[in-house]
């Protein structure tokens, strides 16, 4: 993928690469399985509560990691503090709280379908920001990872309404998460991964605390099994997803990465039909067809560039 990045040796590259890919397998595995989570911890807290849990779990995740490694907190550039803020702070506080907010407002199936297009959001600021070049068979990848995703919303059996502000809150969540991508991508590769997210989590962290101190009390009724799903989703489904992004994105671009992350929404559909028994329509299994139709030509073309 044509990026200005210093050479590296053949070997060095190779096992860079080895690395990503697998962070990216696991990085999708996890995924798969959150959104099943997430609905087990919501029969316990609500929505905003839930947030401020799993951002609380990441940030002394982060911090415990940084504080036993003190190797990895590295000096932040003058240039690059408020970069290294926002994408911890964005990606934490900023997305949870705005996403639950228009969640609240709009079906499962049109959150989704907004939440489908965030390939798309970081190719426009990957072109716009870091001059990345996409080449034809990546178009066609995004389209078909894209389309399929919005394809499996719209055949969604949620009959939910949707208000203007719900759809306009996710959409900026949407563009908020994307907007972090292109700034990750951007600076990933001059810092340890976990510092990279450390300051802005935990900052997000004290912001969730506060806008969720009247709910608090929810927590002293959470169940065992309320408890771990909570901190597996702060833990693996936030931080290391985090970590794992930001390493992957030092070797292939967000807009490769995001594009390859869509097989995520068919195979949460494939854990809730084995976890919860919701059996997937006709025309989902069409939308995860196209989507992985989608990913197979993008892995192709950046495996043939790497």
């Amino acid at each position: 993928v044509p990026y200005d990045r210093p050479a590296m040796s053949a070997p060095a590259a190779s096992t860079s690469a080895r690395v990503a890919w697998a962070l990216l397998t696991a990085n999708i595995l996890i995924g798969c399985v959150a959104f099943t989570l997430v609905k087990v911890a919501l029969d316990e807290l609500g929505a905003i509560s839930l947030a401020t849990g799993r951002i609380l779990a990441s940030a002394l995740m982060f911090a415990l990691i940084v504080w036993r490694r003190p190797s990895v907190r590295t000096p932040i550039a003058r240039d690059d503090r408020l970069k290294v803020v926002f994408v911890g702070l964005a990606g934490s506080a900023g997305f949870h709280v705005i996403f639950n907010l228009g969640q609240q407002r709009v079906s499962v199936a049109m959150a989704a379908v907004v939440m489908a297009t965030m390939p798309v959001l970081t190719a426009i600021g990957e072109v716009l920001f870091l001059r990345h070049r996409l080449v034809p068979a990546q178009v066609v990848g995004l389209v078909l990872s894209t389309g399929g995703c919005v394809g499996i919303g719209l055949a969604g059996r949620d009959s939910g309404t949707s208000s203007i502000v719900g759809l306009a809150l996710v959409a900026l969540a949407t563009l908020l998460w994307a907007s972090v991508t292109v700034v990750t991508r951007g600076i990933g590769d001059r810092y340890d991964s976990w510092w990279l997210y450390t300051p802005g989590t935990v900052l997000g962290a004290l912001v969730m605390l506060a806008v969720d101190a009247p709910h608090l009390h929810e927590f002293a009724h959470l169940s065992l099994r309320g408890w771990l799903a909570m901190i597996w989703l702060g833990t693996a489904s936030s931080a290391f997803i985090y970590y794992s992004l930001a390493r992957v994105m030092t070797v292939i671009s967000g807009t490769t990465a995001t594009s390859i992350s869509t097989v995520v929404t068919p195979g949460s559909a494939l854990v809730a039909w084995a976890w919860l028994g919701d059996r997937p329509t006709l025309a989902e299994a069409i939308g995860g067809a196209v989507v992985i139709t989608g990913v197979i030509v993008v892995t192709r073309t950046t495996t043939s560039r790497s």
